[in-house]
């Protein structure tokens, strides 16, 4: 079609970013250029569809838009294409179908008229649901002769939609291969009690988490083996009553109970039970409250009490079971709070190192006093057994501590796109983004120095344990040598 001077014209003051179509000298002389379409959204409806929706240019009815061209990039990233060149419709909403689960896509949409092809809206992004990740942190704690109770964590990503059950399975005696011991929950709850158990029996356990999608891989296994209760001494308490238990903080469980009659003997004080291992054997007093520090965030616990008299320890309690608060919400939303989710991010991780140290400090002091205190034919088993107890708890904090770092993955490149995206709303500066960014950074440098703080104390630890250890065996041969001298004194003695 002929292009006139004063179309040409028009087309230099619009700019390089507006395109001409083919028109005639009276079209000219009515239309302009469309304004960009605004508040372009696209929201993600199943595993291959994404609904995009907009407004119209603000001109849309002087300017005769009658059409959109919808502009598509795979993977978030890369240069864009033609989804649609023309709709050829003033509708505002477009499915874009036939797309592949669990990839990122971006968007932008420009306004046609009968002359022109305007500039570009908003970049909107979505990701196509997929199946949801892993169950993580899953245990089994044993807290009957015939329960076991198990806690998991939801998955950190839940594939776009939300996790709407989870499949437990199960395997008896801890060999074989796994039955499924509930299909689908059909709830979001993360704690299941497994009842009508064998007494003293070892059962191991995996869970699978389900979307509208489909169904996760499994989580890590967590082993439980049945208890059975100590038979109560003749004349020793009653049972503690009315044992709770409830979150204090995120790393921290308060229990309460009632003392129990006494039988006209005093009680002198209570032993405490966390998941089957006694965590304080005799608290020494009389008070009926304890508070259990140190724990990590979001964990489910379960207690029980019995009391100490003169005549020994009496039967325990019921049990009660308390979980610690959440830290804090793994997927931002926005770009607000960001520096102080982040923060949130570093006392999680100083928190799981606290509880590591705790627990190794402890494991290695243990295993020094058994080894020192074994008898020259037991001590390798003894050193085996220990090193045993010492890879258990750094294979469970290693777990703990990539599910963690997995999360903040997912955090740091979700916070990068929104970032992106405010960019390109405008809704932030140049300098509020880079800032943002920074406070990004601040995890991955902090968590590398109190990695290193720790393995630096944990050395020096492990030095110290080593040193009071020669020191012991020393002694002990100075001991025997002075031995060895008086029974040569007294043989001597014998012969004169």
């Amino acid at each position: 079609m002929k292009i006139t001077a004063l179309s040409l014209v028009l087309i230099l003051l619009a700019g390089t970013l507006v395109a001409p179509i083919g028109f005639s000298e009276a079209q000219s002389s009515d239309l302009i250029a469309p304004n960009p379409p605004t508040n372009l959204t696209a929201t993600p409806v199943s595993n291959n569809q994404i609904n995009l929706s907009w407004a119209a240019p603000v001109n849309s009815t002087l300017d005769q838009v009658n059409g959109y061209k919808i502009e598509i990039s795979s993977h978030c990233s890369g240069s864009f294409g033609v989804l649609v060149e023309n709709t050829t419709t003033t509708s505002t909403t477009y499915s874009n179908t036939g797309l592949v689960k669990g990839i990122c896509y971006a968007y932008k949409v420009s306004a046609i008229n009968p002359v022109y092809i305007g500039n570009p809206s908003n970049t909107a992004y979505a990701t196509t649901w997929t199946a949801p990740n892993s169950p993580t942190s899953l245990t089994a704690n044993a807290i009957s002769s015939s329960q076991i109770n198990l806690s998991w964590i939801t998955p950190t990503n839940t594939g776009g939609t939300p996790v709407i059950g989870y499949m437990i399975q199960k395997r008896d005696s801890c060999t074989g291969s796994f039955s499924t011991l509930v299909a689908n929950t059909s709830n979001t709850s993360t704690t299941y009690s497994n009842t009508g158990l064998v007494n003293g029996t070892c059962y191991q356990y995996r869970v699978f988490a389900h979307n509208a999608v489909g169904t996760s891989m499994a989580s890590n296994n967590a082993t439980g083996t049945t208890l059975q209760n100590p038979t109560p001494s003749p004349s020793s308490t009653s049972a503690p009553g009315g044992l709770s238990v409830v979150a204090k903080s995120n790393t921290a469980l308060k229990l309460t109970w009632s003392a129990p009659s006494t039988s006209g003997v005093s009680i002198i004080g209570y032993q405490i039970q966390r998941n089957g291992t006694t965590i304080v054997n005799n608290t020494s007093n009389t008070q009926t409250s304890f508070t259990n520090s140190g724990l990590l965030p979001a964990h489910q616990q379960t207690y029980r009490v019995a009391a100490w008299n003169s005549a020994g320890l009496g039967p325990y309690s019921g049990n009660a079971t308390g979980m610690t608060t959440n830290l804090i919400g793994i997927i931002p939303t926005d770009t607000n709070n960001l520096g102080q989710q982040v923060s949130s991010f570093v006392q999680y991780y100083k928190v799981i190192f606290k509880q590591q140290r705790e627990d190794t400090i402890k494991a290695l002091k243990a295993c020094n006093e058994k080894i020192s205190n074994a008898t020259p034919e037991n001590r390798a088993k003894v050193k085996a057994d220990c090193k045993i107890v010492l890879k258990t708890i750094k294979e469970k904090y290693k777990d703990i501590r990539k599910q963690f770092k997995d999360d903040f993955k997912v955090f740091r490149d979700t916070a990068k796109s929104l970032i992106k995206v405010a960019k390109e709303d405008k809704t932030i500066d140049k300098d509020d983004a880079k800032g943002l960014k920074k406070v990004l950074k601040k995890f991955e440098k902090e968590s590398k120095k109190i990695t290193k703080e720790f393995k630096t104390e944990i050395k020096e630890i492990k030095k110290e344990i080593k040193h009071e250890e020669k020191q012991h065996k020393k002694e002990l041969k100075e001991l025997e040598k002075e031995k060895k001298n008086k029974h040569d004194d007294d043989d001597n003695d014998d012969d004169d």
